[in-house]
């Protein structure tokens, strides 16, 4: 436990998400948008509107991987974006690139990934802005979705079921932590996995919700923690997992279709069902437990501190955040 925690503690999946801290001096965490507040650290900004919310986000692609496999790149920027608009419990609308490339043939190949992958989860590629004349590569892909209630990463309750929704059919890319479990199903499949947030959201049936990002399973958990305020023990042996991956190693992987849920109990087993009926593992992990935004790590009964928010922030935003910024501190 103490080498895990150790290593966890210690991976860049994580410490690049501290060194986000400082930003918070310079961007609000809290902004106007015709006159409705907007809250920055989810998903998505999710913008109220008279019929839901306008849902806003973007991604941009670690360059090595853009270098290595620029298809891949293309397909992955389409990925990360509509699962953190599905993740708010909304659907997307329609996407833009930013690509910069000296290269025709990376052009070609990171276009090629974006259309594929915009077509298969049926979003419209409707522009973006294409540079040529520059001697680098990046990539970055922006979104809209709507969203009639949303699931925020801001409303974990004391008593609610940590649960984490993953598929385990697929293949890892060991160079950059990625589990593709996506590329090998159809459109139709794909979708139906997805549709599962809007409705789960337009029901009521989850307090909030969270895309499991690069931060890994771990770092996303934190995430969602420090936004609400709350904290929580998760139980590392109920994790579920690939069978020929470390587990150390699994819980840093970007898992390409992975979402941590809270869940008030008397739904868990409801919302499992759902899930699984569509071949999914869905498993609870852990409790949101209240009074310190604390993460606890156990493993039978073995029980570690592995991070304590209010002394030391992940990136810097949350409800205590949230608070000092509105009394103008």
């Amino acid at each position: 436990m103490d080498e895990l925690i150790s290593a966890l503690r210690s991976s860049p999946r994580l410490t690049d998400k501290v060194n986000l801290r400082n930003l918070w001096d310079i961007i609000p965490g809290v902004c106007e948008v015709d006159g409705r507040n907007v809250i920055l650290g989810d998903d998505a900004a999710a913008i109220e509107t008279q019929d839901g919310y306008l849902l806003v986000a973007a991604e941009g692609v670690y360059p090595e991987l853009l270098k290595s496999n620029p298809y891949l790149a293309g397909r992955t920027s389409v990925l990360t974006n509509v699962s953190d608009i599905y993740a708010m419990g909304g659907r997307p609308i329609a996407i833009l690139d930013v690509l910069f490339s000296p290269n025709y043939d990376e052009v070609n190949e990171v276009l090629r990934g974006i259309k594929d992958n915009a077509s298969r989860y049926k979003v419209p590629l409707v522009g973006g802005h294409l540079t040529r004349k520059t001697n680098f590569s990046s990539l970055s892909v922006f979104i809209i979705g709507r969203a009639t209630r949303i699931l925020s990463s801001f409303n974990a309750k004391t008593g609610d079921d940590l649960v984490f929704v993953c598929n385990l059919e697929g293949k890892f890319y060991s160079g950059f932590n990625f589990w593709d479990s996506s590329s090998q199903l159809s459109s139709e499949d794909a979708l139906r996995q997805l549709e599962v947030f809007p409705r789960l959201a337009e029901e009521g049936k989850v307090d909030s919700a969270k895309d499991v990002s690069m931060a890994g399973l771990i770092g996303s958990v934190l995430m969602l923690l420090e936004s609400s305020g709350k904290g929580a023990e998760i139980h590392i042996e109920k994790i579920p997992k690939p069978y020929d991956i470390p587990l150390r190693e699994w819980l840093i992987t970007f898992p390409s279709y992975g979402f941590i849920l809270s869940i008030r109990p008397q739904y868990t087993t409801e919302v499992k069902k759902i899930f699984n009926s569509i071949k999914l593992t869905c498993r609870v992990i852990g409790k949101i437990i209240g009074g310190s935004n604390v993460l606890f790590v156990k493993n039978g009964v073995e029980k570690r501190l592995f991070w304590d928010i209010e002394v030391q922030p992940l990136i810097g935003i949350g409800k205590g955040r949230l608070k000092k910024v509105k009394n103008g501190e």
